[in-house]
């Protein structure tokens, strides 16, 4: 749960009101449709509490992962800077038998209780290799309030809030940028899934305090980030931090002339010792990163980790991971993996299959039949994933 609170409108009344709903991020991710989108022709990953995208390498995990980030990258830097950010227009487009076509996403998600919303953005090309936006909508749906726009790139039309003008909209941008209710309703929503692909050596680097405090993806800022926490979240990160590396007793915050770093304060049988961050393993700061990033002040709605299993023993792995699932109840949480032991650690019905064929790249759960040799305790999960037989439902 957020520790602030944002009043916005108390008229709005939705499970509490839009504020609260915004400022308590409790929003619910429930779909992810991609259409000629990098390697990925016609796809939808489904979500639920905690997904596992599985696949060999080069299947089309982590372009799923990137249009997640491009979603996100779009109320905080532009649509421009966002595309921009993925390589341009033109390596974000799908390609068969070597003709490009044009992407498009569509994500649907819930506010609370209330009707499911969703969010669609398709892109055209001109020349150049440059793009247009060829049609953005959404339909915002809280409580009895029903909220939306649909632009066609060049002017937007927004419905249910009284705007009745068409706003228009530079060519190329986003009908985010407008600043209508809606818009700015949406920009919270984007904002609120986040992906992260922590760096252990700029966890370790003496950090420059900063006055945001929302997590950098490769851990950067995490002094910044851990000074915001509340008491009860940075006793909850030291318990968490504890079961996975035993002996962490306390997390404290040390200023280094201009600088910034953690001090780890470790206990042993032998005596009680106290290490900087730059003195810690790669896997223990890359697991504090991750445990630091879902207890951020601003909590995630939708926490993507690409591949947590990286530099951190199995043991330390499988605990993390059942943290993460304990967590995904409030914020969702999504990895991508190749460890059969994530895998035996997860239920079947988390995981989603990414595979590749006739040159695209596929993704849906595992099938029915493979679930039921599962559950007849035939063979486990991880099994099946070592040997190529996680068949998915097609």
């Amino acid at each position: 749960m957020a520790d602030e609170y944002v009043e916005l409108d108390p008229e709005i009344d939705s499970e509490g009101d839009l504020g609260d709903l915004l400022a308590r991020r409790d929003i619910k991710f429930r779909s992810l449709t991609l259409r000629n989108f990098l390697s990925y022709r016609d796809a939808t990953l489904q979500f639920s509490d905690f997904v596992a995208l599985v696949g060999p390498n080069s299947s089309g995990k982590s372009n799923a992962v990137a249009a997640i980030k491009l979603l996100r990258d779009i109320p905080t830097h532009g649509l421009p800077n966002a595309v921009r950010r993925r390589g341009g227009f033109d390596q974000l487009r799908h390609r068969s038998e070597g003709r490009p076509y044009d992407p498009a996403l569509r994500l649907e998600f819930q506010f609370g209780s209330s009707e499911p919303s969703h969010y669609e953005l398709s892109l055209s090309s001109v020349a150049g290799k440059r793009y247009e936006v060829k049609r953005e909508s959404a339909r915002l749906c809280l409580g009895n309030e029903i909220w939306g726009f649909d632009s066609n790139g060049r002017r937007v039309e927004v419905t249910g809030t009284g705007e009745e003008r068409p706003i228009p909209v530079a060519p190329g941008q986003s009908a985010l940028s407008t600043g209508n209710l809606p818009a700015f309703v949406l920009q919270s929503v984007l904002q609120s899934m986040q992906a992260v692909e922590i760096n252990p050596s700029r966890v370790a680097d003496l950090q420059e305090p900063s006055s945001t405090k929302e997590f950098e993806p490769d851990g950067s800022n995490v002094t910044s980030v851990f000074e915001s926490l509340s008491m009860r979240r940075r006793t909850d990160l030291v318990d968490q931090l504890s079961a996975i590396v035993p002996g962490i007793a306390k997390i404290e915050l040390r200023n280094l002339a201009d600088r910034q770093t953690l001090a780890f304060f470790q206990e042993t049988e032998s005596k009680d010792r106290i290490f900087l961050a730059k003195q810690m393993s790669d896997g223990t700061l890359r697991t504090f990163g991750i445990l630091l990033a879902m207890l951020q002040l601003s909590t995630p709605s939708l926490l993507v980790i690409e591949e947590p299993e990286i530099a951190i023993h199995v043991g330390a792995m499988t605990t993390l991971v059942d943290i993460l699932r304990q967590q995904s109840s409030s914020s969702q949480v999504m990895i991508t993996t190749h460890s059969a032991d994530i895998v035996n650690s997860l239920p079947i019905e988390s995981l989603r299959v990414v595979w590749t064929e006739n040159g695209e790249s596929r993704l849906a759960p595992v099938s029915e039949h493979t679930r039921d040799v599962v559950r007849r305790g035939l063979m486990t999960p991880g099994e099946l994933l070592r040997a190529d037989s996680l068949d998915p439902e097609l």
